[in-house]
């Protein structure tokens, strides 16, 4: 997603996030992790990179406290007007810096932002230290692990999306351990050759310039229905189970 060195943003990044919640590329990250997270009533969950607040709702939903962190003030303005309950709080907080107590969390969780920290091994320490002994950390990462993925794509998606560091399985599992977490599963998705032809579709599309925005709607609009359809049939039909553009992780305190 694209931003400014101050954690700005920008009306066509603004309308990305909110088409984002729809693309064939989030809908299965988020859904699975969700899942995965299991909110219970009276469980305290920390969310880090919460954007707009959109997921936060529907794990409050279920009677967890959840608590956002953010550095991106639009977005955080935009969590507080549309979803701030009293099961919901938003803080302006750089994860690299959790002003948490020790063991204060159930569970925590990261919808693809890992990648864009630039010192993630001190985030994941903090993760560690504010779960209490046995909370779970649901995570998603970019990966672009796919064979069919070219050099020169990874380093257009590094720019395009600010992205420092792509994951692996072996690779994020080395992480969590020296911070004090141990892999417990994972899962990678848009594995197959038909997805990434849809993935380079998608990124041609956040190529647009902003003067395109409509173009970049509809274009959004199609891979979230026709574009998921297309999707899922090939995930079922031939994923692979060792890469994939993003790589789902749950992990717990050791």
């Amino acid at each position: 997603m694209k931003v400014d060195m101050n954690g700005t943003t920008t009306p066509m990044v603004s309308m990305m996030e909110t088409l984002s919640h729809w693309h064939f590329r989030r809908i299965e990250e988020c859904s699975t992790l969700l899942q995965w997270l299991d909110p219970r009533p009276g469980e305290r969950v920390l969310d880090i990179g919460c954007g707009d607040g959109y997921y936060d709702a529907r794990i409050a939903a279920r009677g967890a406290h959840v608590v956002g962190v953010d550095i991106h003030e639009q977005r955080l303005a935009k969590a507080q007007r549309k979803h701030q309950s009293e099961r919901t709080d938003y803080h302006f907080m750089d994860a690299e810096e959790l002003g948490f107590e020790r063991d204060s969390f159930d569970k925590v969780i990261s919808f693809c932002v890992i990648e864009h920290f630039r010192n993630e091994d001190r985030v994941l320490e903090h993760v560690s230290r504010v779960l209490r002994p046995g909370g779970k950390l649901f995570l998603s990462a970019d990966s672009l692990s796919n064979p069919e993925v070219t050099d020169a794509e990874r380093e257009a998606h590094r720019r395009r999306y600010a992205v420092n560091n792509f994951y692996t399985v072996d690779h994020l599992r080395e992480k969590l351990g020296r911070a004090g977490l141990e892999l417990e599963r994972y899962h990678y998705i848009l594995t197959t050759p038909i997805t990434l032809a849809l993935a380079r579709l998608s990124w041609k599309l956040d190529d647009l310039p902003p003067f395109l925005m409509p173009l970049h709607g509809i274009g959004y609009a199609a891979l979230g229905t026709v574009g998921k359809i297309i999707s899922d049939f090939a995930e079922d039909h031939a994923r692979r189970p060792d890469s994939g553009l993003t790589l789902l992780a749950e992990a717990r305190r050791i």
